[in-house]
């Protein structure tokens, strides 16, 4: 199996990057891609950028230019209640909370010629919780809803039906559609950094890097957990 990782920020990038052995560069669209292996496991490790199309040309070089067939996304999200900051999530779908067409007859966040959501397969979910729980890292299941927006109000996702209990961030959605048209399995990891609406948001900068750290190490553990 080859992964390959993205990453959305530089911090989560370098801690994942420390763990690689026999590493090879290359740079592509102006991306620094590294291959290497962790113990065991061939990866390619990209830091993809903030947003939704900066992720999905990542994963498309992942697929494309390496190989990769199982794309991992690791990074930081903002929360509904009932989650809680610091909860680390394992997206069980992902969506768009900033694409309409439901004037069209579509479903909130559904893409023409796709399914209203994206789903990693049943055997990558069942192989990541399965690692998670035997490292004993707590995690919940929820859905990933992606946009170009960083979410400070409710108001922002009332086009959602049921936006409890779900994780909002930048790149999940992109990615995942990209695995899905071109047929490779991926998995989203997120570690809530803040709750929306909630004094979490207000100190938002003051852990944005603690929290960065913890979806890597959450990630290099679950790495190592392969072998």
């Amino acid at each position: 199996m080859k992964i390959g990782i993205i990453a959305a920020m530089q911090v989560e990038m370098n801690l994942i990057l420390d763990e690689f052995n026999e590493v090879e560069e290359t740079v592509i669209f102006n991306s620094k891609f590294y291959q290497g292996l962790i113990n065991t496991t061939e990866c390619v490790l990209v830091k993809s950028g903030i947003g939704k199309v900066n992720a999905a040309i990542a994963a498309y070089t992942l697929i494309k230019e390496f190989g990769c067939d199982l794309i991992l996304n690791s990074g930081i999200a903002g929360g509904t209640k009932p989650l809680e900051h610091r909860d680390c999530v394992v997206a069980k779908s992902l969506s768009y909370h900033d694409f309409d067409l439901t004037f069209f007859g579509y479903k909130y966040g559904q893409v023409p010629e796709m399914p209203v959501c994206f789903e990693p397969s049943i055997d990558a979910r069942v192989l990541i919780k399965s690692i998670l729980n035997k490292l004993n890292i707590k995690f919940k299941e929820a859905k990933v809803y992606s946009g170009d927006q960083f979410i400070l109000s409710m108001d922002q996702l009332k086009g959602i039906e049921n936006p409890n209990g779900i994780a909002t961030e930048m790149e999940g959605a992109a990615i995942a559609q990209v695995c899905v048209k071109c047929g490779v399995d991926f998995i989203v990891l997120r570690y809530i950094s803040d709750i929306v609406g909630d004094k979490s948001q207000e100190d938002y900068f003051k852990f944005e890097e603690d929290m960065a750290n913890q979806s890597a190490n959450i990630t290099i553990r679950l790495i190592k957990g392969l072998n």
